[in-house]
């Protein structure tokens, strides 16, 4: 399987995890915040996008020669560097790194609100991210 097959598969994998979100995503904070099993699958399946995401990077930074990235926010920048996308967007989706190592690394200091929050706005740039990566692919 080449490192191009390997993309694909996780990116429809990333597709899947969106559409998994978009489902049982709650249409207020008070549900959000009621609904215990639902807002803990979003934040595991939040962590699985980002994660995903991680690992489309540094393959995608092997493709292009290049190191791995040192953290997990420069992969989008460095990514980006690579002409798979724009700086403008490298710079708007990095963020969600941070996102992930809350959820993983300080889990009883996430504050829901920013969570909830961040939902609508955390599918939009994944969508985009799944967007410019096949573009990438296809034009490769």
């Amino acid at each position: 399987m080449n490192n191009f097959e390997v993309i694909v598969e996780k990116l429809l994998k990333l597709q899947k995890y969106i559409e998994q979100i978009e489902k049982i995503k709650p249409s207020c904070y008070e549900e959000y915040i009621s609904e215990i099993t639902v807002k803990y699958a979003i934040e595991r399946i939040m962590q699985l996008i980002v994660d995903t995401a991680l690992d489309i990077n540094n393959i995608l930074l092997a493709y292009n020669n290049k190191p791995p990235a040192p953290d997990y926010y420069n992969s989008f920048i460095e990514v980006a560097e690579c002409g798979v996308f724009d700086s403008i967007f490298a710079i708007s989706i990095a963020p969600s790194t941070g996102l992930r190592n809350r959820l993983v690394h300080e889990y009883e200091k996430v504050s829901d609100e920013i969570v909830f929050n961040s939902i609508n706005k955390f599918i939009n740039l994944y969508k985009k991210y799944l967007s410019l990566i096949f573009k990438y692919i296809e034009e490769h």
